[in-house]
């Protein structure tokens, strides 16, 4: 999720934690944040937290913030999750019984019982391209300075300049609901059912942080911006994100939410040239996936790739303080004619 920016404490002469928290909370980004953890968490953890809380503005208008802590989803414990509840991580008294049933080996499970089976093209777009990550010297100068999770973006370079991501939704069938679940296991996903209780088996804690994202103009007047995000971010990472999405309207903006996550997997093309040299062209899948709004979240596996500012309104997503790569979508410059399931990124609104 690109929406941490990691930086260093600066401490005015003589300042305590204690006076450099209450300032750091003074500041207009912390002016909408509900606090679901504990006093203790929140200290225990600030700084990650703080550099949690944000928030995005193009041409003065603001188009996220973050409005909400909640968690931690523990190591070695058994939640749920409730996003009526005044912390949307609930403890269950019991631990886990069987560690081999945790959520991200059924997540891998899945991923890899899926491998050789990929969506059609009804429900996946298959892109061409190149990974080029920060590590690699594709990092893009010049972006506002809360534009990523970890300070710098690489570019994922198409050889199209339009993208049109299917959109799958639950449906009411039997027919919609499987072609939904197969198509979210290729990637290595799964839809929690409404309080449904799992083990995380992730070897830190997971923080949820609620935000809240005006469309279309988050997408693009922000991420599409070549001085903001430098073009709409996907990523990886090592640990499994889970999104949880509010119901009703968001408390800024006074929107409906609407949950759209981007899901991507890279397939590798191998063949020969005219000289008989050994090619390989990298190709990613791409689907969207609407999660259902009755207190239903969406998890991932590590390293899924992703992407959720399709999202309108408020939802919680869980991260851990890892490393990530990021990457935005290019072609010459960012790429700006998108939709999701056939409605222009730009009248995703209407």
């Amino acid at each position: 999720m690109s929406h941490i920016t990691f930086k260093t404490p600066t401490f005015l002469g003589g300042e305590t934690l204690h006076e450099y928290r209450d300032r750091q909370m003074c500041e207009p980004r912390w002016a909408n944040v509900v606090q679901g953890v504990s006093n203790q968490d929140l200290n225990n953890n600030f700084e990650f937290l703080n550099n949690a809380v944000l928030n995005r503005s193009a041409d003065k208008e603001l188009l996220l913030t973050t409005t909400g802590l909640f968690g931690p989803i523990r190591s070695g414990t058994l939640v749920h999750l409730d996003n009526q509840a005044s912390n949307f991580v609930v403890q269950n008294k019991r631990g886990p019984m069987n560690p081999e049933a945790d959520l991200i080996t059924r997540l891998n499970r899945l991923h890899n019982e899926r491998t050789g089976l990929p969506p059609s093209k009804e429900c996946a777009l298959c892109v061409s391209g190149f990974w080029s990550a920060v590590t690699d010297g594709a990092g893009i100068n010049g972006l506002d300075g809360s534009a990523n999770v970890f300070g710098s973006t690489g570019q994922l370079i198409c050889d199209v300049d339009e993208l049109s991501f299917p959109l799958l939704t639950y449906g009411s069938t039997p027919k919609s609901q499987q072609t939904y679940l197969d198509t979210l296991a290729y990637f290595g996903g799964i839809l929690l059912a409404p309080k449904e209780e799992f083990a995380l088996g992730f070897n830190q804690d997971l923080w949820g942080i609620q935000y809240d994202q005006k469309l279309p103009q988050y997408i693009t007047d922000y991420q599409f911006s070549a001085t903001k995000a430098g073009g709409l971010f996907v990523e990886h990472h090592p640990f499994p994100h889970i999104w949880l999405p509010a119901q009703g309207k968001d408390r800024v903006f006074g929107n409906h939410t609407v949950s759209r996550i981007l899901l991507g997997r890279r397939l590798d093309s191998t063949h020969e040239d005219d000289y008989y040299r050994t090619v390989t062209t990298q190709q990613y899948h791409f689907s969207m996936f609407e999660i259902p709004l009755d207190g239903s979240a969406l998890a991932i596996r590590p390293q899924c790739i992703h992407n959720d500012s399709f999202t309108e309104g408020a939802q919680t997503v869980f991260l851990a303080n890892t490393p990530a790569n990021t990457v935005a979508l290019r072609h010459s410059t960012p790429i700006k004619k998108m939709s999701a399931g056939g409605v222009s990124v730009w009248d995703l609104q209407k």
